[in-house]
């Protein structure tokens, strides 16, 4: 089967492609946004390239900021049967889309319909909710697509963004490769979302990486160390000050307070289940 790569750098687009390789399946091509032009030059990167790893493996890239007209005759000297992205921020034209004879599917990092939009890791730990994966077939709109797959995974606590992605990642490639072989088969089953239960979240903003206490230290603390790669600082308000805290330390489920605590640069934040424990740079009187 040939299949056209669609992604960016990072675990949700590195992980399934590395997986890809290792089948027997055709990679045709991979195509990303404004890939870095290497020539010939193998180099090495701090943070790994999806362009440089399929440059690696001879693999022709294809640059999506093009117009559309190039990249259709770029794409139209491969036989391509499948398109398949992940972690791609942008509209895929429907011109591209239709040039796969066996469909387009994406890898979106939620259980949807909940959770459509670009940032749907940040908003599952906001919200404190079951996180998973999706594959689901492409169209006009953005996450909106029948299901094809899904996956809901634990975490363990205190999972970085980082170790959240790869674990997604993981078990989307799993997923991706059930996939495959049911088209293969002629077996693959779609299930069209339930609108009524959609959730859409933007990008987040600075507010949004304000400490609400009504959730458990627990689930605070996990979100702020599945968040921390965002490199905003979190603000909680106690009385009539305002704090800027830095990170999550460690929460205590058993523990009791009445009111915030500082020990030092520590603060004891009770929260609606146990006491989270913190760092803060700042606070204010507001």
């Amino acid at each position: 089967m040939n299949i056209l790569f669609v992604g960016s750098s990072g675990a949700l687009s590195l992980v399934p492609f590395k997986s890809l390789l290792m089948s027997s399946h055709s990679i045709s091509a991979v195509a990303v946004q404004n890939p870095i032009q290497f020539d010939n030059k193998i180099i090495a990167l701090e943070n790994e390239s999806l362009a440089l790893a399929a440059k690696h493996s001879s693999i022709p890239v294809i640059d999506m900021s093009q117009a559309v007209d190039e990249i259709v005759k770029r794409c139209s000297d491969y036989a391509i049967d499948v398109i398949l992205v992940s972690c791609y921020g942008k509209r895929i034209p429907d011109r591209i889309i239709n040039l796969a004879t066996g469909g387009c599917f994406n890898m979106h990092p939620s259980l949807l319909p909940e959770f459509r939009g670009p940032e749907p890791i940040f908003w599952q730990m906001k919200k404190a909710v079951d996180i998973g994966v999706s594959w689901h077939k492409v169209d006009h709109h953005f996450d909106t697509g029948d299901i094809v797959a899904q996956q809901r995974i634990v975490l363990e606590d205190g999972a970085s963004f980082a170790e959240i992605s790869s674990q997604l990642a993981e078990n989307g490639a799993l997923l991706m490769h059930q996939l495959l072989a049911e088209l293969d088969s002629g077996q693959l089953a779609m299930t069209p979302q339930d609108n009524e239960n959609a959730s859409y979240y933007p990008y987040p903003s600075a507010g949004d990486f304000e400490i609400d206490v009504n959730y458990s230290a627990q689930q605070l603390y996990n979100f702020m160390k599945g968040t921390q790669a965002f490199a905003q600082s979190y603000r909680y308000q106690s009385g009539n000050q305002l704090f800027s805290l830095d990170a999550a330390l460690d929460f205590d489920t058993n523990l009791e307070l009445d009111a915030t605590e500082l020990q030092g640069n520590r603060l004891y934040i009770p929260c609606n289940e146990g006491v989270l424990i913190v760092t803060y740079t700042d606070k204010i009187a507001i």
